[in-house]
């Protein structure tokens, strides 16, 4: 057993082009989902008028057998999987538009008392 940059790598593991096909096939799945609530969640306006149902994100974040036997033959346990995934959309829910920048970009800079721009400052009148 070797540490490489705090991962553990086992000597013994032979390369196997099936597990690492469905490996890929999940991180499609997932990139697929995160795609569409990213999308969601900045156009939550037009979104929200519709009444749609997204199967990529029904795919991996409800239970289902055809994710738990893909999950099985890339050698990942499925529950585990779905779990770390949920916990990741709802993260996206919560921090999406948190951030420190305003919606409007001139908000803060109009917002403030002084601005300090190449070591000038200027008062706001």
């Amino acid at each position: 057993m070797a540490n490489l940059a705090l991962r553990t790598l086992n000597e013994y593991d032979t390369f196997d082009p099936i597990r690492n096909l469905w490996r890929n096939v999940l991180v499609v799945a997932i990139e697929d989902a995160i795609k569409i609530k990213t999308m969601t969640l900045k156009f939550k306006h037009f979104y929200a008028k519709q009444n749609r149902r997204w199967h990529e994100l029904d795919y991996v974040s409800l239970p289902n057998q055809d994710f738990d036997s893909v999950c099985y033959l890339a050698n990942l346990d499925g529950n585990i999987v779905r779990r770390k995934i949920n916990e990741t959309l709802e993260r996206m829910e919560k921090t999406y538009g948190k951030g420190d920048m305003p919606d409007m970009p001139w908000k803060r800079l109009y917002n403030t008392n002084v601005i300090n721009k190449n070591y000038t400052t200027v008062r706001k009148m």
